[in-house]
């Protein structure tokens, strides 16, 4: 009984999507965004913790290759903050489709890294962007996120 409790407060946060807004560029939204224990926003972030996410679009055009970018925003204000360098060339972690990209292909991109942040008790937004070979982007979001203290 205890379990079945347990599986039915927790299933909603693996299995719907995170609400996400459209980024102000203008690009495509994707299809789906999944971050795991978080099923409406603010997403809590543990400092230390690992941020675990996947997100679904189908390709506007043909790359051979696609950047990933992570960008936090307080407000309108950009916080310098670059994914590790492995972790930018977004082909290393496509659990559907691959490079080179066709139009029109089915990707789902996984993403886990450690959150880190100056200092806790802040809600902000994130930005998720896929960019082309010409940095233009494929896919794009923003959700908001508070931080918490490890």
């Amino acid at each position: 009984m205890i379990k079945s409790m347990l599986i039915a407060l927790f299933l909603p946060a693996l299995v719907y999507g995170t609400p996400v807004r459209p980024c102000p560029n203008g690009a495509p939204v994707p299809l789906e965004v999944r971050v795991l224990g978080c099923s409406a926003e603010p997403c809590v972030v543990q400092i230390g913790g690992m941020v675990d996410m996947d997100l679904d679009f189908i390709a506007p055009r043909a790359t051979n290759g696609m950047r990933a970018s992570l960008d936090i925003f307080l407000g309108d204000f950009r916080v310098p903050y670059d994914l590790p360098a492995v972790q930018q060339n977004a082909c290393n972690f496509l659990e559907a489709g691959s490079c080179p990209v066709a139009q029109g292909e089915f990707i789902n991109y996984h993403l886990s890294t450690p959150a880190s942040a100056p200092f806790a008790g802040i809600t902000l937004d994130l930005q998720v962007q896929l960019s082309d070979d010409n940095g233009q982007p494929l896919v794009c979001y923003r959700s908001s996120a508070t931080i918490i203290a490890a």
